[in-house]
């Protein structure tokens, strides 16, 4: 609902990279690559330098500033285990960089890969005014990006802004801020519990601030507590005592899910918990709870995905 357009600029450093790609409309969800450039071996970047329209605020803003090059280089030198395996490879990287832009000229870069994406680090840009006479310098299509009628017909587009999104935005303020509040981490670990001598073979989860990861072999088997932001969704895939296999995910209510962190980590933000899921006999359905301790909170508002997969 808050698409954006480069206009000028992109990642810059030891090499260039434009960002300036068409109107990225954000519908695929934050984190998610939209507008994408050439892939291929090039230098990692060291900033972001660029100037970008905000369609729903109806105005630009510019950002300069340095990423964090020693966390990404760290990042993509050291890679990560593969979660295919084929052909016996057990560890890949990352090869993408991907950029955010959120309402109050917020800036949010991940190193992504196959499998996970992690965050490099949140940047923020300011208000710009382009100046009038290199405006009047500029093309036709170019003069659009400064049009009052180019932002309605951008709002208005359901193919950029669905209806119901519109819809629901319809008559409420930008929400600015949401965004940051996607990153607050708490300390917890997922737990997928299984029926009939059943075997959890991966799970998988993507976060509301953008990141995703996946455990199974090692990381399963420890599934240590680690500090992570509120998760969007949990995936997992298990086998029955008759090695048939079956694969499920479990969306959580932004609403109910955010609700639940908050009341659960009210008292010590520092505590420990767990998102236990449970599958039923029947291996057909699931249930979601938060567990903090002796308390609990079960997540009603959770929507299950089951199938079977082949043996």
């Amino acid at each position: 609902g808050y698409p954006i357009e480069v206009y000028r600029g992109g990642f810059d450093g030891n090499t260039y990279v434009s960002l300036n790609n068409g109107t990225a409309t954000g519908i695929s969800g934050w984190g998610y690559c939209g507008n994408g450039m050439s892939s291929g071996i090039k230098p990692l970047p060291s900033k972001i330098n660029c100037i970008w329209v905000a369609y729903a605020e109806r105005c630009h803003y510019k950002i300069n500033a340095e990423i964090d090059y020693e966390k990404m280089l760290k990042l993509f030198q050291e890679g990560y285990p593969d979660s295919n395996r084929k052909f016996g490879k057990r560890k890949t990287t990352f090869n993408q960089i991907v950029a955010g832009f959120a309402p109050g000229g917020v800036v949010v870069i991940w190193a992504s890969g196959a499998g996970r994406q992690v965050e490099i680090g949140r940047y923020k840009g300011s208000k710009f005014e382009v100046p009038q006479a290199e405006i009047d310098g500029l093309d036709a299509s170019e003069r659009l990006l400064f049009s009052e009628k180019e932002y309605d017909r951008i709002m208005n587009n359901t193919r950029i802004v669905p209806l119901e999104v519109r819809e629901a935005n319809s008559g409420k303020p930008i929400p600015y801020g949401l965004w940051d509040s996607y990153r607050t981490r708490h300390t917890w670990r997922p737990i997928v519990e299984v029926q009939q001598e059943a075997v959890i073979d991966g799970v998988g989860f993507e976060l509301y601030n953008g990141e995703f990861d996946n455990l199974f072999d090692e990381r399963l088997n420890k599934n240590d507590y680690e500090k992570r932001a509120i998760p969007k969704s949990i995936s997992f895939s298990w086998k029955d005592n008759k090695e048939q296999g079956y694969a499920g995910e479990v969306d959580f209510d932004e609403e109910e899910i955010f609700k639940s962190f908050k009341g659960t980590y009210k008292d010590n933000q520092d505590s420990i918990a767990e998102i236990i899921i449970t599958i039923n006999h029947s291996n057909n359905f699931a249930t979601a709870l938060i567990k903090q301790g002796e308390n609990k909170i079960r997540l009603t508002k959770t929507k299950v995905h089951i199938f079977k997969t082949e043996k």
